[in-house]
Parts: C-alpha cells; structure tokens; sequence
C-alpha cells in the first residue's frame, strides 16, 4: 500500500478529511480490496487503543511522521500488527469489566453520517453515549438483542443506553423482536417503550413528535404530564411539547422510504376478516377486487372454485433499487386442487399475465411453472402435490424465475428458468378454474433490495 494512504486511513479515523475527500475514500473502498483490509487492521486498533486510553494523557510522540520517514512504513504496520496481540493478549490476562454496548452501523451510498461531530464509515461501530448525525442519506443501525433501526436525514440520535434509543430530530424506524421487548425510543416530548414489534418515530424538536405502530403493541408515555395510551397495529398518538396527546390512524405510508432492504407490498391473512370482495389487506394499500365465483373462509382459510381475484400492486413496488420480487403462498388443504383445469397464483403487467405458478392445465399432479408465451410449464423438481408453502422469485435484472418450498428463496430452487426482463408487475391473481379448487391460508408479496445475480 502507498505511504499515502496510511496518512488518508489517518486523517480519516481523525476525521480530518473534506466531505469531497471522505466521498473518494468511500469509493475506493468499494473497489480496492487492499486499501479495504489494511483500513480495517488501522480501524480495529484504533478503535481500541481510543476505548482503552479514553481520557488519559499520552507520553511524548513516539511515532514519526510517515510523511517524513517513509522507512517507517513497514516498521508501522509490524508495530500495528505487534501492539493488536499485546493488547489483546493484555485484555485476556487482566481482569474482565463489563464492556459498553455497540451498535453496527450500514449506511446508504449516498449517506453523509457523523458520530460525535467527527466523519463516520460505513460498517463502523455506534457506542452507547455517543450521537449519531445523519445529514444525508440513510443508516442502519444493529442493535443489541437483534433489534434494527434505520434513521433518515436529516436526524440526529443518542444511543442512551443498550436498549434506549433517543431521537433528538428526524425521523426513524424500528424493528425489535421478542429478544429486545422492552426497547425503550424517547423523543423531546415522549416515551416508546416497545412490546416486540415494528414502529416508526417523527421527532420535531419544540413541536408535535409522532409515534406510529406497523404491528404489536407499544406503551408510549408523555414527557410532560401524565398522558399515557397503549398502541396497537396500525394505531398513532402524536404529544406535544406540553403533553397533549392525541391517538390517530398509523401512517406506514410516511416510512416507506425508510425500509430500503425490503418494501412488503402485500401481505394477507384468511384466518379473519371479511370476504375477498373489497377486502382491505393486512398489510398494502389497495384491496382485493373479486371478478368472478364466490370464494369464502372457512376453516382459517380462503376457498373456492372457479373464482378469480386480482390486487393491485404499487407501481413503485419493484423497482431498480429493489429488483427482486418474491411471492409466498401458503396454501390449505382442498378437495381438487390438481385437475385438468388450472389452481393458482398470477402476475400480470398491463393486463398482460406473465407467469403462473401452482397446479398448471393439464392431467400432471404437481405444482409447475407456467412462463406463458405458449411455453410448456415445467414441473418441480422433485415433484411437488398438495398444500404446500411456495416461494416465487423473480429477478427483473436478468428475468431468472424461480419456485422455492418454503417461506423464502434461500434453498436450492425446485424450478429455474427465464422470462422477460425489466418486469415491475403491477397485479397479481388467485383463483382457479371450473371445476379446481384453491384454498390460501396466507400471501406476501415483498419487493428486496440488491442481492448479488446468482
């Protein structure tokens, strides 16, 4: 490595670095594996050294300039090497003390982030007691006990305690498990504590914060006065800065944008609810339109014969951003699911369908792929019958399809082939000819965000 990037990798763990400066470095880190692995040795003894020797005067300046000495250079690097095992080395031998937390922290390419007023990098660590500055872009942050919140600019947040997050501007979302119940989001004017679920937080310095539940329960306090309520899925409550409070619909809408590794697009559930017709999803922004038959729930799930239904997917949905569409169906029990006649779930395009996945036309009693463009549907391999959860996914960069069993597309493919690229898919449909039976108990439909062409 050249001498001048070690004084770059310094000056930017110094945070000495212009916006412009810190930009480049970014880039080059994304492209040269070098630079990538010898900025991670520099940052794992820096961070170290910085936690160890917090607050205590050094002796001297031991080091000289690499500037100045470039035969220094590889007597640095030994030296970093030497003093990462004598430190570790010294923190196995002396007695233990309970470490601060630490938050993980993903950024956005375009993201400008700051942690205690000095330049951060991506992939570098948030501590407890330390303010985190979003000035452009977006963060991920990995909190203790598998809870995730991503932060939007402009915002500014104090990581108050492992699990106390403290909103000071900005807008955020939250996801925490049933490992992190009892997270606790403040703002200026009031108090989350959460009961694992999913939320998002408006803080507005001196104004109206907002606290919006997405599913689960969350217990919100005002700072000021006594106002207490309980939220539940798809309930609100804005408090002002005197501890007003008032409870209003959620609007998942307004964080849209904040969920960039994966936008649900629809997700529906037949164990509740009324009928298909006009039916309002669990989660997504149109509602079922029925075109034809009857179908009914009954037995915790929909069921029907010859019937059709269609619901609008956002237009934004899947996007380049977010190439990959996967569409899950659990499917109940039936009486004639597999028939001469077709059982299953469509995409369309503008009126156009694309491809079809369940029990295709034909004598075959098995779950196929139907690609349309008069393609022979190709059978899963093995051969699949009966209820089933099935994973559809499709690649718009490269117009690969495939069938998955299961609830994702993380295991080998039980079909793979290839239609039209560039797809956004703007309806899909559920339904089954005369005579073929369809029972769905449960569908998703999940836009995700850039996993590597496989």
């Amino acid at each position: 490595m050249k001498k001048r990037d070690h004084q770059l990798i310094q000056q930017v763990l110094d945070g000495t670095v212009s916006p412009e400066e810190f930009a480049a470095f970014q880039q080059r880190l994304r492209t040269d594996d070098n630079l990538a692995k010898h900025y991670g040795d520099y940052a794992l003894l820096h961070h170290s050294l910085c936690e160890e020797f917090e607050g205590t005067q050094m002796i001297g300046s031991s080091v000289p300039s690499v500037a100045r000495t470039p035969r220094w250079v590889p007597v640095l690097a030994a030296c970093a090497v030497a003093a990462v095992g004598v430190f570790f080395g010294w923190q196995w031998l002396k007695p233990s003390r309970p470490a601060g937390a630490m938050a993980g922290c993903a950024f956005s390419a375009d993201a400008i982030v700051k942690v205690d007023d000095r330049q951060a990098i991506n992939g570098s660590g948030f501590a407890v007691g330390s303010r985190l500055s979003v000035e452009r872009g977006w963060v991920r942050l990995n909190l203790p006990k598998q809870a995730v919140a991503l932060v939007e600019a402009p915002a500014s947040v104090v990581f108050e305690a492992d699990q106390v997050l403290r909103f000071e501007s900005g807008r955020g979302r939250l996801h925490c498990p049933e490992s992190a119940r009892g997270f606790t989001v403040k703002s200026g004017s009031l108090v989350a504590v959460d009961s694992g679920t999913d939320f998002g937080v408006v803080s507005r310095p001196g104004a109206t914060d907002e606290l919006h539940v997405f599913s689960g329960e969350v217990a919100v306090n005002a700072v000021t006065g006594n106002a207490r309520t309980v939220l539940h899925a798809k309930e609100a409550a804005a408090v002002d800065s005197v501890g007003a409070l008032k409870r209003m619909p959620a609007r998942e809408e307004d964080f849209e944008s904040m969920t960039p590794e994966l936008r649900v697009l629809l997700e529906d559930r037949f164990d509740t609810g009324g009928p298909i017709a006009d039916r309002q999803p669990v989660v997504g922004t149109s509602h079922w339109r029925l075109e034809k038959g009857s179908p009914e729930l009954k037995n915790g799930h929909l069921e029907g014969t010859g019937f059709e239904a269609f619901y609008t997917l956002p237009m934004d949905g899947i996007t380049s951003a977010r190439p990959v569409l996967l569409v899950t169906v659990e499917t109940a029990e039936s009486p004639s699911f597999h028939t001469d006649q077709w059982s299953g779930v469509s995409l369309y395009q503008e009126g156009y369908e694309h491809c079809f996945f369940g029990d295709c036309f034909g004598p075959e009693e098995t779950w196929s792929l139907d690609m349309k463009r008069r393609m022979v549907p190709v059978p899963t391999e093995p051969r699949l019958t009966g209820a089933r959860t099935i994973t559809l996914r499709y690649d718009r960069r490269d117009g690969t399809v495939e069938l998955h069993e299961g609830e994702s597309a993380g295991n080998r493919p039980l079909v793979r082939k290839t239609i039209q690229s560039g797809l956004s898919f703007d309806q899909i449909r559920i339904g089954a000819g005369d005579g073929a039976t369809l029972g769905v108990a449960k569908i998703s439909v999940r836009a995700v965000q850039e996993p590597p062409i496989r």
